[in-house]
């Protein structure tokens, strides 16, 4: 059992009569500091996120890919494939062994890119630039991954 004089209470802590401001009261002076950090770093990823995606989205990008098919086909793998995407205009196209591919429901955003077109989807992680690239024959699905990067000039 708890005593009366044993239970010390906020406002014996001087934190006026809110009960919650004893529990959030950092116990030692390091915490503080390192909250301040925490908040600062936040701020600045916050802050690079933007300006990335303030350039990201003011012109097309290429991005040049290679991709493996998971299928095993003779003389796929390695296959390059060059995307060009324009944020601001919502488009998406792609150059792949002399094809060329206008993708229509496109989807870009700050997490993905993605597209399809009759028979072929693409999906892009922004953050990775990982790519998962299908085709869709009659029949039969075909599903190749592979890794982009970013090219200095779009096309």
């Amino acid at each position: 059992m708890f005593s009366k004089d044993r239970f010390i209470t906020a406002v014996d802590l001087g934190h006026g009569s809110d009960p919650s401001a004893a529990r959030h009261k950092p116990s030692k002076p390091h915490e503080e500091g390192m909250a301040t950090v925490r908040a600062l770093f936040a701020v600045v990823a916050l802050m690079a996120t933007c300006a990335w995606t303030a350039g990201a989205s003011a012109a097309p990008q290429q991005l040049d890919c290679v991709l493996t098919d998971t299928d095993g086909r003779p003389h796929s793998e390695n296959r390059a494939i060059s995307i060009v995407f324009d944020q601001d205009k919502k488009t998406l196209t792609a150059e792949e062994d002399g094809k060329d591919y206008r993708f229509e429901r496109v989807s870009i955003s700050n997490v993905s890119i993605n597209g399809s077109t009759e028979n072929v989807t693409v999906g892009i992680d922004r953050s990775s630039l990982g790519i998962v690239w299908q085709r869709y024959d009659p029949g039969a699905v075909r599903t190749e991954f592979g890794h982009c990067q970013r090219t200095r000039s779009p096309m």
